[in-house]
């Protein structure tokens, strides 16, 4: 238990400082429509978007949605989601600082739950997957957005990635992600890369 405070103080202290600069990375919004195409999202549904950040998903998801909720950890990140909000006039969106292990959501509450590069820094994905799964809706969707390296560069991408970065944990195999979607008892599982 110890050791998930320390680390989620480190996601913390890192995110603060890259708040702005991570929202303004122009590579960040090229993968939206794919991601809005593969959810099927809906003027019906209501999303979460689990350590949200800046709100750069969530933001492309509310045009679209009926609602949008974003939980992040880190208060900054929080802050510049909502200005992303009042800048694009965006009215069906919510937002909480909090951690996500475990979701504070009721069981089935959304009907799309996602995460977009926050995988590479939990210390137990799976746990986080089936936190995920305890807040969507049956039938809903929950989609995994991350960096995924095959098994002969993950060690060397993890520790380049630390050099950069001190709360990255572990970038997933495709075999390590398999496993733990597999695991999980999703189905009707679709996968995309870009």
């Amino acid at each position: 238990m110890q050791d998930a405070i320390k680390h989620n103080q480190a996601i913390v202290e890192q995110f603060s400082r890259q708040a702005i600069p991570f929202a303004e990375l122009p590579g960040h919004s090229q993968s939206m429509q794919l991601l809005i195409e593969m959810s099927g999202v809906s003027a019906s549904d209501d999303v979460l978007d689990a350590a949200c950040g800046p709100g750069l998903v969530a933001c492309a998801f509310a045009p679209h949605a009926r609602h949008v909720t974003g939980i992040d950890i880190t208060p900054p990140m929080i802050e510049q989601a909502k200005a992303r909000q009042k800048e694009k006039q965006l009215g069906n969106l919510s937002w909480q600082v909090g951690d996500i292990l475990p979701l504070p959501f009721p069981d089935a509450h959304f009907s799309v739950v996602l995460t977009r590069y926050s995988f590479h820094h939990f210390i137990n994905p799976a746990a986080v997957l089936a936190e995920m799964l305890r807040v969507c809706k049956p039938g809903g969707k929950v989609m995994v957005i991350d960096v995924v390296q095959s098994p002969e560069k993950a060690e060397a991408y993890d520790q380049l990635e630390k050099l950069r970065d001190p709360s990255h944990i572990h970038a997933l195999t495709f075999p390590e992600i398999a496993a733990i979607v597999e695991a999980s008892g999703l189905s009707n599982i679709k996968t995309a890369q870009y």
